[in-house]
């Protein structure tokens, strides 16, 4: 398709917004009580926002206090790992509600690391649990109960030396280490994936009740990027024929090297798992089922969004990309992990793509050959786009801007949106610099 902006409609305008405290790095509306949301805030004197922080890994790493709670209530919570001492990056999580159309500022919890991401569980009966990561490479879980007057609970925090004892084998001299994104595995609820500004991706195994352990990560790295890594997804993998099972999974990740790496992975149980006492050791070892498959072509900057879709083109697996090139790519990855990527739909959004989310499905279109997917797409310093992608009943794809919002005078990095039952989309979005929250609104018809 074309990639002019010609043909895009008008910018929409807020209905409300407010400056923060801090600047906004990630936002994140609660799937179970879809009124509340979350932002992740990074404050440091001259930082340039999470795409930045790369630049900022030789500053100290050690956290302004360890053990103080991060809520007000007399429930101790775990931190593990985080030694005292100087440390000029902090943070904070906002916990906000929506309230016929209005923001509703409900708690601040400061936070002595700057958060980079978070996101909630999305596994049934855990989604009011949410995960952070952090400037100084701490996981934090914290319990949302909505109603409460303070909500956001603080449950434990590890960091990467205490839950990989050998972490400093194969780090080397990448003893600073920044934790950049993470993501729940979609159908395992105590596995998350972690992205480092090492250029490595690891997994973490949590533990059944998520809090009761120790969190283990995995002793090596499942894939590596020459630069930073940015961004990591895990899909649920279709196992090949005679390899059936449910513990296969799709990784991919995506670094400031412009590669975007997959790899088909096995969780597997130990056999003497039952029998070790030892908490630092995870029950499970992780296989590559196949070797790595580094895609150094097709993006022409750093890869920062992966976003499964969960469809197939014949026996491939549809994924959708975004990158600091300003493009959004429609990429089909052959079955099983096997070969390589091919692009095939492309548009550029006038921004570098930094975040997508699905918000609208529609399948069984052009009589059932078709479908469409509305995603609402932060641009960084273009502000938020709504784009849909379109299968036509021929088997062509195709990206078109459907909306935008320009309003944000800065880098946005996070935006998140419910969609009604009457087809309206009510949109949160941040912007870096000038720390502000936005409230909008997009008409998609039902």
């Amino acid at each position: 398709m074309s990639d002019s902006s010609k043909n895009w409609p008008e910018p929409v305008s807020f209905l409300q917004s407010m400056q923060l405290d801090l600047p906004p790095s990630c936002i994140e509306l609660c799937p179970s009580a879809p009124s509340y949301f979350l932002i992740g805030t990074y404050n440091l004197e001259g930082y340039e926002g999470p795409s930045a922080a790369a630049s900022q890994n030789t500053e100290a790493k050690e956290v302004e206090k360890q053990g103080e709670e991060h809520n007000d209530d007399d429930t101790e919570a775990t931190v593990t790992g985080e030694k005292k001492g100087p440390q000029n990056r902090d943070g904070s999580i906002l916990a906000f509600q929506l309230v016929d159309d209005q923001l509703v500022h409900v708690q601040t919890l400061m936070q002595p690391s700057a958060i980079l991401d978070l996101h909630f569980n999305p596994a049934p009966g855990k989604q009011d649990i949410c995960a952070t990561v952090s400037s100084t490479a701490t996981l934090a879980l914290f319990l949302l109960t909505p109603g409460n007057a303070q909500p956001l609970k603080h449950l434990k925090t590890m960091d990467m030396a205490s839950m990989c004892k050998t972490a400093e084998d194969w780090l080397g001299s990448k003893d600073e280490v920044i934790f950049t994104h993470f993501a729940w595995h979609p159908t395992k609820p105590d596995m998350v994936a972690v992205t480092t500004t090492a250029g490595y991706v690891h997994l973490i195994y949590l533990g059944e009740d998520l809090v009761g352990g120790d969190w283990v990560m995995h002793p090596e790295p499942i894939l590596t990027h020459t630069l930073e890594a940015w961004y990591v997804s895990i899909s649920p993998s279709l196992s090949p024929p005679g390899e059936e099972d449910d513990d296969s999974f799709l990784l991919l990740s995506g670094g400031d090297d412009s590669a975007l790496r997959y790899t088909v992975c096995k969780r597997t149980r130990n056999a003497d798992a039952m029998d070790d006492d030892d908490e630092s050791s995870s029950p499970y070892s992780i296989e590559a089922l196949r070797p790595p498959v580094n895609v150094s072509r097709g993006h022409d900057a750093g890869v920062t969004a992966i976003l499964p879709l969960g469809l197939k083109d014949g026996e491939s697996e549809l994924v959708v990309t975004g990158s600091y090139d300003d493009r959004i790519r429609l990429l089909s990855i052959p079955a099983y992990g096997f070969g390589r990527a091919v692009e095939l739909a492309g548009s550029n959004l006038g921004g570098g793509v930094w975040r997508l989310k699905v918000v609208k499905e529609e399948k069984g279109l052009f009589d059932g050959q078709g479908w469409r997917l509305t995603m609402l797409v932060s641009c960084m310093h273009a502000g938020a786009r709504v784009v849909e992608l379109l299968k036509s009943g021929a088997g062509e794809y195709e990206f078109r801007v459907i909306g935008r919002f320009e309003e944000h005078k800065s880098m946005n990095y996070g935006s998140d949106g419910q969609l009604s039952k009457e087809g309206t989309i009510s949109v949160v979005s941040t912007s870096f610099y000038d720390k502000l929250l936005c409230l909008w609104k997009l008409e998609l018809g039902a």
